[in-house]
């Protein structure tokens, strides 16, 4: 298994690294794709930590100090950052923004569309395990699209509620593509001044209807401060550890909440809140010196090659788990023994998803559209988001 993580690490994550003209494989960020799609996962284990807890009639275990979904933020800078690393050579080749959409198709799309597939069946089949509020077809098409939608209960979100950062990372594709038309320094003004501009209409005009409410969000900039994070590092920005982990240090420490959160907040203070420290965060890892491969390198590495599946699959272990836990003897137990199981299990259920699911699918889908095409003179490596979040 170690061999397994180490290959599919090397084949995701080598690039020609401009600064020392040889391959580079970033294991540190590999690493922070796993902890950050935990975060997430330990988050919404807390809020069903607290459903039992009053369904017990004992006071819930208070983690609000933190911002645990942090991990979507960091998921959105690192996409940008690993979109630029393994594509600014073929910014301005021909073809080169078709290719990379396939590419992130194929890797986005078959782990999210059978996960949806599952939720639409659960929801028919147990409909009060999953929680999930179907609406019309219009809301079903839109989640299998990447658009989106309404839900019944007034969400903007699609049928996998996770997907909703999902949502961002295809729209942030779509322009990241368009970039690519144009030789790189042209084609990423281009995209700064798209960012820039959606996001300053959704600013000023602050649109109602839901598409553009979404895309013109402040949160989509977090994509952007990947992209010159991405460039930084091909020019050669490099940190020691001293500084390295003092900026990570400071970005952990502005995800931590000192006050009560206030409602109707100016748009770009969420921006401020979580995109900074997400990017700081994101900044220390990626500029630190890499870590060296070893078991417990090696056993996080592999974590984060199964971020994506952690991130879309973890509701489906948590909430059996909670329903477990509140008909047996187990509700007895304390809190945080619920968290350290949740965790646990999480962890496992998702390696275990992506070794003999996710990539088996992905590379499938990735020979199927080879064989139907020519071969280019280029390769674009994959990632996941996160988001996130992909």
């Amino acid at each position: 298994m170690r061999k397994q993580a180490q290959g599919h690490l090397a084949a995701e994550f080598n690039f020609k690294d401009s600064a020392m003209s040889q391959p580079t494989t970033l294991i540190n960020i590999q690493i922070l794709r796993g902890f950050a799609a935990l975060s997430v996962a330990f988050g919404h284990s807390a809020q069903e930590a607290t459903q039992l807890a009053l369904r017990g009639g004992r006071a819930p275990l208070d983690t609000s100090f933190f911002n645990w979904g942090i991990g979507v933020d960091v998921f959105f800078v690192i996409s940008g950052f690993i979109m630029v690393l393994t594509s600014a050579d073929n910014f301005g080749q021909k073809g080169a923004p078709r290719r990379f959409l396939e590419r992130r198709l194929a890797r986005i799309v078959p782990l999210y569309w059978l996960l949806t597939t599952v939720l639409i069946l659960g929801a028919l089949l147990v409909p009060t395990l999953l929680n999930v509020p179907l609406s019309e077809l219009r809301h079903i098409i839109a989640s299998y699209l990447f658009i989106p939608e309404l839900r019944a209960n007034g969400e903007v979100r699609p049928v996998a509620a996770l997907g909703w950062t999902l949502n961002y990372e295809m729209f942030f594709y779509v322009l990241f593509a368009t970039s690519m038309l144009f030789p790189l320094k042209r084609g990423i003004a281009l995209l700064t001044a798209l960012f820039a501009a959606i996001t300053l209409y959704g600013a000023i005009a602050q649109p109602h209807q839901t598409q553009i409410a979404f895309w013109t969000n402040s949160i989509t900039l977090e994509f952007l401060m990947g992209v010159f994070l991405g460039l930084g590092f091909r020019a050669g920005w490099r940190l020691n550890t001293g500084p390295a982990l003092a900026l990570i240090f400071l970005g952990i420490l502005g995800t931590f909440r000192f006050g009560a959160e206030r409602e109707g907040q100016e748009f770009f203070i969420e921006l401020i809140r979580s995109g900074l420290p997400g990017a700081a965060i994101v900044t220390g890892v990626a500029l630190m010196p890499n870590l060296k491969p070893g078991r417990s390198v090696n056993a996080l590495t592999l974590m984060g090659d199964a971020s994506y599946s952690l991130y879309l699959f973890h509701p489906f272990v948590i909430r059996p788990l909670r329903e477990i836990w509140a008909r047996t003897p187990l509700v007895t137990l304390p809190t945080p023994v619920f968290l350290i199981a949740c965790v646990v299990c999480v962890i496992a259920a998702s390696v275990l998803l992506y070794l003999y699911i996710e990539r088996p699918m992905t590379r499938g889908l990735q020979r199927a559209m080879a064989a139907h095409k020519p071969s280019s003179p280029t390769t674009e490596m994959q990632s996941v988001q996160p988001h996130a979040a992909s």
